[in-house]
């Protein structure tokens, strides 16, 4: 099977790209589906998700759009939302071999187009400090009116 690149995909820069690709497929269970040799550059895939890693120093040399240094946290103002199939299994794995979650797994209900829905999920930073998010569906209802109110006391309404 030929490897397909999503139109959206994207680039996580890291200090080190070992330490990165050991905790993102070993750690987490992406899949890597493309790297050229020793390049320390690769794109990688979870349940149909894709991202790329890269070397900062490597990859990161055409920096001139870059308003100030790179610093830890990398991705401030982010974070990366995957759909998983067992996110409780994942949940456990990673606290199972001492990754500590930034946000514990917990069920939080989102908005979605015509229905609430209950999304069981967790936290995790990446060693150079992205936001990882993982979630499962594991409940879906209407959206009813006093869920509208709700939304919009603490969102606020659209003026025209």
């Amino acid at each position: 099977m030929t490897f397909e690149i999503a139109p959206l995909v994207p680039e996580l820069w890291c200090t080190d790209f070992e330490e990165s690709m050991k905790f993102y497929t070993e750690s987490i269970g992406f899949e890597v589906v493309q790297q050229r040799g020793h390049d320390p550059h690769a794109y990688i895939s979870l349940n149909q998700a894709q991202i790329m890693l890269a070397h900062w120093t490597i990859d990161g040399g055409w920096e001139p759009w870059h308003p100030k240094p790179m610093e830890r946290p990398f991705g401030r103002g982010i974070n990366f939302q995957f759909l998983v199939h067992n996110v409780q299994g994942l949940y456990d794995r990673i606290c199972s071999i001492g990754i500590e979650p930034f946000v514990d797994i917990h069920d939080a209900e989102v908005w979605k187009t015509g229905c609430m829905d209950t999304r069981r999920q967790f936290i995790v930073l990446d060693p150079d400090g992205y936001l990882l998010r993982f979630a499962q569906s594991v409940g879906m209802r209407a959206v009813t009116d006093t869920d509208h109110k709700r939304l919009n006391q603490k969102y606020g309404t659209r003026s025209s």
